[in-house]
């Protein structure tokens, strides 16, 4: 009688194991990469959800204390609480996906090296060229010193502190396992159409927000997913996210995303055409910074001509017949290569 577990194949070298039948739903939540990526983004939004809620008497007895305004303390507090809530959550599922932060976008090892102080002279550079456009057109009025000396240097510290963990919440949050995820499932720039939309959808209701701001950030967005793309990870995009918010709240002293800092350096004023200055928004609503954000991706993307960003590949799946056949072979001996 002829072995159940096989059938034989005319032509065949011998028996061919019989192919095993397969859930109709497994294509549905199984794709060539494994857990196909809707349903390990909703897995991590499930989480984050979750470990934001058991955490949320804290953070409530904590934003208590701290009051409202836009001060150092408070900014570095709040987004130190929110980043080590969202890397926990990263950590967690990226054990059972087997994956590193660094293909998330975050390698340690990088930490404060050389493409996060670029991105900060980067950042910096592109704000300075903006303002310089509005006082060039009386836009913009430096007025005179705000602060003592000793505030200065101790405004100016904590300051650079808080935008770097502005810096590390908002760009791990948008363009970290979100944009992984999308991406593994989407392609790299259908995922990033749908970063740069939530990105600004995230600062729409900022105090003093109008929709050219929120046109704005959407291009800001883009330059910084063209910085991880071009990169390969997101240490420029930090940088230049707290050089950047550094110079609009503190250098500069404007208004930031509609948000007047607490101590910040100068006695600043925004004056004339809402066009130029950007109004209650402050320069990322001006006509200049649209003009320097577009000239920055252009010249990102001369000077970083190769794509570096880990977008996952989908692998090539087996055959249902070349599965059994696998499973059914014998372990390779000690010492033997695969």
């Amino acid at each position: 009688m002829p072995d159940p577990e096989f059938t034989s194949v005319p032509g065949a070298q011998g028996p061919t194991p019989e192919v095993p039948q397969r859930s109709r739903l497994r294509p549905v939540f199984i794709g060539a990469q494994g857990v196909r990526a809707g349903w390990r983004l909703l897995i991590f939004i499930l989480l984050l959800v979750g470990l934001s809620a058991a955490v949320s008497p804290l953070t409530r007895r904590v934003a208590g204390k701290l009051g409202g305004d836009f001060s150092p303390r408070n900014v570095i507090i709040g987004e130190v609480i929110a980043f080590g809530i969202l890397l926990l959550t990263t950590v967690i599922v990226g054990r059972f996906e087997h994956r590193s932060l660094a293909e998330y976008g975050l390698p340690f090892r990088l930490m404060l090296r050389k493409q996060f102080w670029t991105g900060a002279l980067w950042g910096f550079v592109m704000l300075s060229f903006i303002v310089a456009m509005m006082a060039a057109t009386h836009a913009y009025s430096p007025g005179g010193l705000a602060l003592s000396a000793p505030a200065i240097v101790q405004y100016g510290l904590l300051w650079a502190l808080g935008f770097l963990m502005v810096g590390f919440f908002e760009e791990f949050a948008m363009r970290g396992y979100l944009q992984f995820t999308l991406t593994s499932g989407l392609g790299f720039w259908p995922a990033t159409a749908i970063t740069c939309t939530l990105f600004a959808l995230a600062h729409r209701h900022n105090p003093g927000e109008n929709w050219m701001g929120v046109v704005e950030i959407v291009l800001i967005a883009l330059f910084l997913c063209v910085a991880l793309r071009r990169t390969g990870n997101l240490w420029f995009a930090i940088g230049w996210h707290m050089s950047f918010d550094w110079g609009e709240s503190f250098f500069y002293s404007t208004p930031n995303s509609g948000i007047q800092a607490k101590g910040h350096l100068l006695n600043a004023s925004l004056m004339g055409s809402k066009w130029l200055s950007g109004g209650t928004v402050g320069p990322e609503a001006s006509i200049f910074d649209l003009i320097v954000t577009i000239a920055g991706i252009l010249l990102l993307a001369k000077l970083y001509p190769e794509a570096k960003y880990p977008a996952p590949q989908p692998a090539t799946p087996l055959s249902p017949v070349a599965e059994a056949q696998i499973e059914a072979a014998p372990p390779a001996a000690p010492g033997q290569s695969d």
